[in-house]
């Protein structure tokens, strides 16, 4: 047989490609009967498709993902239609893009962002101009001078690489897990954005300690945003948060968060030390439909494009596709292959709680911030069949989780959650005491 076949999951490079422009005999006939001229792209789109099998196979089994890579780009103009980049990583467990200006596919190690999530090549990256202040490409020379209207809300991302880790109490924790938060808000049109974004940040931005002054928060634009911002934090403990989260105890006058449809509270935590078959459990446990009053309660909404939920139990298809990749870490980036998914493990450095919608109710944050925190540790100890609402409940209610747990457990019982709360025996030695401040009474 002249063509070269390299199985993956039961298909052949040959099938996966033929899958894409196969007819049966019925197709082939009523092609003929309409034009002559039809039929002739098809018998060149299946030359080339037979060609490209050919050579892209000696190319897996000679372990060549760059010879690949040139032959997708020297094909995609061929009429060989199909997704290239899942052939490409499937096989070779490398992720590329295809360059929204030129069209060629490279490795994401050449990806550059243009404005809005649009991607293009190293070479086509010269057209555009860098932003400073948005922290990204423009074909706009001038975008920074036009666009440089607030003091205090940078460009999108433009916090990305001026938080940093403020040092806690967790810290001295093993493992070391962190979070950090982003909390859109929108602003009232009565109310000046820039002033608003001032309040915020002069009341919660800095954290001070005897020693040290930290930047605890910034704010920054965000386009799914209509008029408003979005607060971002450094990455620390929960008792850090909590100290200076306290500014949402008191109304944000001019803002709002939850009686909206743009914005939501994403949390971030720390990968860490995170295994694959950790990250897989939380991925079951957020998932599942029998948890759904339990997410819903806090997350206040149900899925929408920005978070997704769907039923991880009866479809595995994504931890085999998890799986396939060899390292680690890429194991866990691919978890989810769309971003925009309740949980999103696509980060470098944390995995990001996207459920959550808007809140600028301080008990609500800290609860969400809990919540992810319990969760992480929660499906680090519990095996699989153990992922349920009642295993949740009882492992936030542990003495050695409590003190973790203060505004979550508040939350849940005023949602109507029964918590399974166990008296705590007082010790033989301190009942002589108790006894003697009764007798005083």
């Amino acid at each position: 047989m002249n063509l070269i076949e390299v199985k993956h999951r039961g298909w052949s490079v040959k099938d996966r490609i033929d899958s894409n422009l196969r007819i049966n005999r019925p197709d082939r006939d009523c092609y003929q009967y309409r034009t002559n001229t039809t039929l002739a792209q098809i018998e060149r789109r299946r030359a080339n498709r037979k060609q490209f099998a050919e050579s892209f196979g000696q190319c897996v089994r000679d372990q060549d993902p760059n010879e690949a890579l040139g032959l997708i780009n020297e094909y995609r103009s061929k009429e060989v239609s199909h997704n290239f980049c899942d052939i490409f990583e499937s096989v070779f467990h490398e992720s590329i893009f295809q360059c929204g200006d030129c069209s060629d596919y490279f490795v994401n190690d050449e990806y550059h962002n243009v404005h809005d999530d649009y991607g293009v090549c190293d070479h086509c990256v010269d057209n555009y101009h860098w932003s400073e202040y948005h922290n990204y490409y423009t074909d706009d020379p001038d975008y920074d001078e036009e666009n440089r209207e607030y003091e205090n809300i940078g460009g999108r991302h433009s916090s990305k690489h001026e938080l940093g880790h403020i040092p806690s109490l967790y810290d001295q924790r093993k493992p070391r897990v962190l979070l950090g938060l982003e909390l859109e808000m929108e602003i009232e049109s009565k109310y000046d954005l820039d002033d608003r974004a001032g309040l915020l940040l002069s009341s919660l931005g800095q954290y001070q300690t005897p020693s040290d002054n930290y930047l605890y928060a910034l704010c920054e634009e965000d386009c799914s945003i209509d008029r408003g911002f979005e607060l971002v934090t450094a990455y620390t403990g929960l008792e850090v948060h909590a100290k200076q989260l306290e500014f949402f105890d008191t109304r944000f006058k001019g803002a709002t968060s939850h009686n909206t449809s743009t914005c939501g509270l994403h949390v971030h935590i720390c990968k860490s030390d995170m295994t694959t078959l950790h990250a897989s459990k939380m991925v079951l446990f957020i998932n599942d439909p029998a948890n759904h009053d339990l997410v819903f309660a806090l997350a206040r909404r149900d899925q929408s494009s920005y978070c997704k939920i769907y039923d991880k139990k009866s479809d595995k298809s994504w931890i085999k596709n998890a799986l396939l990749r060899t390292k680690r870490k890429d194991q866990i980036q691919s978890l989810n292959p769309d971003r925009y998914e309740a949980l999103n493990f696509q980060n470098d450095k944390t995995v990001e709680f996207r459920l959550f919608k808007g809140t600028l109710k301080y008990e609500t944050i800290m609860a969400c911030l809990e919540f992810t925190f319990a969760t992480w540790h929660f499906c680090r100890e519990a095996s699989t069949s153990q992922l349920t609402t009642a295993g949740f409940l009882e492992f936030i209610c542990q003495p050695e989780n409590r003190k973790d747990s203060k505004f979550l457990r508040s939350y849940l019982r005023e949602k109507g959650f029964v918590l399974p709360m166990k008296l705590e025996i007082v010790k033989p030695a301190v009942l002589p005491a108790v006894e003697k401040q009764l007798a005083v009474a």
